[in-house]
């Protein structure tokens, strides 16, 4: 049996696990790891955590788990000597068998991880201290730390606990045991890396002493580098996807798009144009063109990640605007579950995506997480089997095994010409990043015609204006209608934050929306710093899904209204987004004001 595990907060570290599982027996412990190899016992249990009816917690045997169950891991580390112990050095409690998977070790507040030698352990770097408080291990140290605490008297006990919450498991085989999966080390070491620098770096503070410098610098001789550099690392801090920098009447404002909504971060003096000149002059495009809109780009590093930086430059009234967009070169690569897609609806792509021909369409607007839906389908690709191609504008995820290559408009390299070349490098799978353009369109549907599996993206803003819009670039009705595999609808709402989200009683109008009846309570974020007294942190998709059979093939073929199209969709199961929003709204992830802020429907 598998386990997935996913790393969380601590002192209870609340980990992560999924169906009926038995339970391998706890891993017998090794010996706790001192400075000097002191005399220390290590006892190590395995317990489910119980509730009763008044919430109160007991620990049981675990033999077997099922989803949301509570596991609790227990190591008490005893000196079983006549003198004290310094600097007790406690590796995790861990079952046996423990891997790694990439992307599953998620942070916490307050909680930093670093790898234990030998098994890569998720653990808090902070040292235990005799009066109960803790404290934060230096930067230097991460890479030896465990649990350290700084004294055991003879006889004295220290208790590390490890917490776990079942997600899903899946059965190898009966040799395979019980194996729990935290997260890979090169991912665990990356958020340390950031946990410690963003720590220790208050970057607002070393903003502003930045924009200090560069007033008082009269001369001119003070290069933007750093507050550049700051900038940056400020919005991957912030989880920022853009930065904005707007003239103003009397200064510029700096905006971060945070979760999909843009947020102000801080003021420049408007003297300071020299800033914008060095971001124009690092994206290599005419730093003295002021006239119309640029695009450049460049790369840089924060921390251990490599980032692309596309940036966009427009002329307003009051002076140039820049944009740029944050593209991290090392994505994790969810898949459609991990993304948020509930399991009927996950099913229902799978099936339409284990076609070995036809078109699979993704729609909705800007920053609707269309590139990470149609990734996520992609990654369901045999690539070791099947000869997957891409054309991208930009490549923004890495897929082992698929020939990516990247639009250079330069060169005469777009996505229909791409298209062409790909057709003689016989392809079984083809993504094509955008369809925008009736060339295009003609090629992916040729394509598809001819064998292969085709993937691509559409701005519409319904699964039903996907075949008119199809029609309008040069798609003939026959021809769509007998490619046409699935069409997915998406957007982006914001996430409660689980930090400190509460139930609250939602208004009539809300409860009549919901389907529910008046008084009903509902999940809102109240603010924290964990997300910045927003309340949310995070996004999570909403979506509709239609699947093209044989009724809704003739319908299109036949030129049909669209609301007839509709009908018949309903008739076969299709679920609109509104519905989809709803059982957000009823699972708590988020709310009802998101759901309408971001699709204009609601109460």
């Amino acid at each position: 049996m598998k386990f997935r595990i996913s790393a969380a907060a601590l002192l209870s570290l609340a980990l992560v696990v999924p169906a009926w599982a038995q339970l391998a027996p706890a891993a017998a412990p090794a010996a706790a790891s001192t400075q000097q190899q002191q005399p220390i016992t290590v006892v190590l249990s395995q317990k489910k955590v119980v509730k009763d009816e008044r919430g109160r917690e007991t620990l049981v045997e675990a033999d077997t788990v099922k989803p949301n169950d509570v596991l609790e891991y227990r190591a008490v580390y005893k000196n079983v000597s006549t003198k004290p112990v310094k600097s007790v050095a406690a590796n995790l409690p861990l079952p046996e068998g423990l891997e790694y998977v990439p992307g599953s070790a998620q942070p916490k507040k307050g909680v930093q991880f670093a790898p234990a030698s030998g098994t890569y352990g998720a653990e808090p770097l902070t040292r235990k201290l005799p009066n109960g408080r803790t404290e934060n291990l230096p930067y230097n140290e991460y890479r030896q730390a465990r649990w350290v605490f700084d004294e055991l008297a003879p006889g004295a006990e220290a208790t590390v606990v490890t917490r776990a919450k079942v997600e899903s498991v899946s059965v190898a085989s009966p040799a395979a045991g019980s194996r729990f999966v935290i997260g890979e080390f090169s991912r665990v070491r990356t958020l340390i890396r950031h946990s410690f620098f963003f720590s220790q770096n208050s970057l607002t503070e070393l903003i502003d002493a930045e924009i200090r410098n560069l007033v008082g610098d009269q001369q001119g001789n003070r290069s933007p580098e750093s507050f550049l550099q700051h900038l940056v690392h400020l919005a991957v801090q912030e989880r920022a996807t853009d930065i904005h920098i707007a003239p103003g009447a009397a200064s510029m404002h700096v905006l971060l798009r945070v979760d999909g909504v843009l947020q102000p971060a801080f003021g420049l003096p408007a003297e300071l144009t020299r800033v914008t000149s060095y971001i124009k002059l690092v994206a290599e495009i005419d730093i003295s063109e002021k006239r119309k809109p640029q695009d450049g780009s460049f790369r840089t590093w924060i921390l251990d990640v490599p980032y692309s930086v596309r940036l966009s430059t427009i002329v307003t009234d009051l002076g140039e605007r820049l944009v740029m967009r944050l593209l991290p070169e090392s994505h994790d690569l969810k898949g459609l579950r991990e993304m948020g897609y509930y399991e009927e609806d996950a099913l229902l792509l799978e099936e339409g995506l284990g076609r070995p021909a036809g078109l699979v369409v993704i729609t909705g607007p800007t920053g609707s997480g269309k590139s990470s839906t149609l990734h996520a389908a992609l990654r369901m690709q045999n690539l070791i089997e099947r000869n997957v191609l891409t054309v991208e504008d930009p490549v923004e995820y890495r897929v082992p095994g698929a020939g990516q290559t990247e639009v250079n408009r330069k060169a005469g390299y777009d996505f229909q010409s791409a298209l062409r070349h790909f057709l003689r490098h016989d392809p079984d799978v083809i993504l094509v990043g955008e369809m925008r353009d009736s060339e295009t369109v003609v090629a992916a549907l040729d394509a598809a015609t001819t064998g292969h599996l085709v993937l691509s993206t559409l701005h519409v803003t319904s699964v039903f204006g996907a075949v008119p819009r199809l029609a309008l670039l040069g798609g003939q009705a026959p021809i769509v209608a007998e490619n046409l595999l699935l069409v997915v609808n998406q957007r982006l709402v914001r996430r409660n934050c689980p930090a400190c989200s509460r139930q609250v009683a939602l208004t009539a109008r809300e409860c009549r929306w919901l389907g529910r009846p008046d008084g009903f309570e509902g999940m809102r974020g109240s603010g924290c710093e964990a997300c910045r007294g927003r309340g949310y942190l995070g996004r999570v998709p909403v979506y509709e899904i239609l699947a093209i059979n044989d009724e809704l093939a003739d319908l299109i073929a036949s030129d049909a209204r669209r609301a007839e199209v509709r009908k018949a969709a309903e008739r076969n199961g299709f679920r609109d987004i509104e519905h989809c929003a709803r059982r957000r709204v009823l699972d708590g992830l988020t709310t009802c004001e998101e759901v309408v802020r971001s699709l204009g429907v609601g109460p």
